[in-house]
């Protein structure tokens, strides 16, 4: 259900990281750092290498808060994706598509901006996701750039989750990018993205699959070619990263794009 997971990995992509040569001594350093901040803010937070699509999170009592951690500030594990999915699975899936979408922007905003000026901005969000008991909590989250590569681009990431101040509901997760040298905020309106994922026409398409028919019996009722059929349902497949039609109904429901 992670929508945007490979247009993220095709930037991640597009710095060429494997064409420079990364100290493993700036990534001890930072993934440090984190630790040393987790221990004093009791937060959680997760150190991304872009480079080798491997994620590594660090837990306070937020982490303990949803059931992924003892809450003493070390390391919950090292994970072979370069996206959180031990917390992600836990944000309601609304949210996470719009959090998807944020990171999105975030890393084509900064990736556009010179190299000096790329440690200067963060994405900040909040949305919901599930404690330990499996009920909806609002949390504070960020992400932002923290180690460029010796060439000047994206390649160590740190995102940072913590309990909201504010557990009033809102209409979405008040995505922002933050220019944190000058105060500059720029607001995104994500919602009407969100609900544009699927096309009029896939979601019509969608629709009758939920109601149990075959592409044959799709393809007549909507006077198009069984080809036509086909081919929106594997766009749809792709564009909700799911791997069948039953998973694909459950998503978009889940996302409230029916």
């Amino acid at each position: 259900m992670d929508v945007l997971r490979k247009e993220i990995n095709e930037l991640y992509r597009k710095q060429k990281l494997h064409c420079e040569e990364l100290s493993q001594r700036e990534t001890e350093e930072c993934r440090r750092q984190a630790e040393l901040c987790v221990a004093v803010e009791n937060d959680c937070r997760v150190i991304t290498d872009a480079a080798t699509d491997t994620c590594w999170i660090y837990d306070g009592g937020f982490a303990s808060l949803l059931g992924i951690g003892n809450g003493n500030g070390t390391l919950v594990g090292r994970f072979d994706s370069s996206d959180e999915d031990l917390i992600y699975v836990r944000i309601h899936p609304e949210d996470l598509v719009e959090k998807r979408m944020l990171e999105y922007e975030f890393f084509k905003f900064v990736d556009g901006v010179p190299p000096g000026m790329k440690l200067n901005y963060k994405a900040t969000c909040r949305f919901r996701i599930k404690n330990r008991e499996g009920n909806y909590i609002y949390v504070e989250n960020s992400t932002r750039i923290a180690r460029l590569s010796p060439g000047g681009r994206m390649w160590l990431i740190l995102c940072c989750y913590s309990v909201a101040s504010d557990n009033a509901p809102g209409v979405d997760i008040m995505p922002r990018i933050v220019n944190m040298a000058t105060g500059e905020v720029i607001e995104y309106r994500l919602s009407a993205k969100r609900a544009a994922i699927l096309t009029d026409r896939e979601k019509e398409i969608l629709q009758l699959i939920q109601l149990g028919m075959a592409s044959k019996q799709i393809a007549s009722k909507l006077e198009i070619s069984i080809n036509t059929v086909n081919r929106h349902r594997q766009n749809i497949l792709e564009k909700l990263s799911v791997g069948n039609s039953v998973e694909a109904v459950v998503a978009a429901r889940a996302m409230k794009l029916l």
